[in-house]
């Protein structure tokens, strides 16, 4: 039996780094909406495709578009800023409950240089064989101290009534899915970023479960007026769909899961190009503590990821 084809894309909307490894698939998003093609990277309006729609569904275009058109055996999603660190020190295998170190949702990291890919264990036949023992990799859950459909109502560019919208989609179209929906939504941890990798048979079904539910809520709701931030609707809906989905999924038998902080590079020229501030921030306020939920909930609108 040959080695699993592995695909991890990166999706970027700028021209940004992305290393150079036999993994990563750096993906323009939104390609179509583009006056420019990015140099050395996927589109994801090539194909079968809504690139059109990637200024409500961000990064969900990517996944919409490996969906259509890859046929890799294990697919994942990163963005140009956010990776996972597979330092098996601190993954969590949730079929066995084992960890070898304190669970910590993310670190941070200047930028993705071929040295910090080797420090987040980036080797490639590590990585294949880490890959290949799971059908599902999520990142670590963010402890937020408040429930998922609060922080989305509490949140000022976010609107409860999508949330519900959504939530009543699953109820009518997919009842088995309703008790995980509750269950996440009462949760306080937070699967943020929808980034994963999966094995491409499960991530099919996910794709036609999410983009089914996506396209019912676009077809009732009207966010034509959504401006800035708020109109990412359909990607910040995305991610709590995420949620659900995994929810329900880790309840089904013979399925492994795995888990993984994710890695945030905080020194991209005119995205956090102050690192020194942000590693301050990170120190006094570390991610999953009480002290930083505080702080966010006083600042009122900032996103927990």
């Amino acid at each position: 039996m040959g080695k699993n084809i592995i695909k991890i894309y990166v999706s970027c909307h700028k021209d940004y780094y992305v290393p150079i490894h036999p993994l990563l698939y750096p993906i323009q998003v939104g390609a179509a909406l583009s006056p420019r093609r990015l140099e050395g990277m996927l589109y994801d309006d090539t194909g079968d495709s809504i690139s059109l729609k990637n200024k409500s569904y961000c990064e969900l275009t990517a996944q919409y578009w490996v969906w259509k058109n890859d046929k890799a055996d294990y697919v994942g999603f990163f963005h140009y800023r956010r990776y996972l660190c597979f330092d098996e020190r601190y993954l969590v295998d949730l079929n066995t409950q084992s960890s070898h170190k304190p669970v910590i949702p993310y670190k941070i990291f200047d930028e993705p240089t071929p040295e910090t890919l080797d420090a987040l264990k980036f080797n490639v036949e590590g990585l294949s064989r880490l890959i290949s023992r799971y059908e599902v990799i999520a990142p670590i859950a963010e402890e937020m101290y408040v429930s998922i459909y609060n922080h989305y109502k509490d949140t000022a560019f976010n609107f409860i009534e999508d949330l519900d919208l959504i939530l009543s989609i699953i109820s009518e179209k997919f009842p088995n899915f309703t008790e995980s929906a509750n269950e996440y939504m009462n949760n306080t941890k937070h699967y943020f970023c929808n980034m994963f990798i999966m094995k491409k048979e499960i991530f099919n079904s996910y794709c036609a479960w999410l983009f089914s539910i996506l396209t019912e809520f676009d077809r009732i709701a009207d966010y034509s007026k959504y401006s800035g931030k708020a109109s990412r609707v359909d990607g910040f809906l995305g991610e709590r769909l995420f949620g659900i989905y995994y929810t329900w999924l880790k309840k089904q038998p013979h399925v492994c899961y795995a888990e993984l902080p994710r890695a945030h590079f905080e020194a991209f020229q005119g995205e956090t190009d102050n690192f020194s501030q942000m590693k301050r921030i990170y120190t006094l306020l570390p991610p999953g503590t009480r002290r930083r939920a505080l702080v966010k909930k006083l600042l009122n609108g900032v996103r927990g990821s």
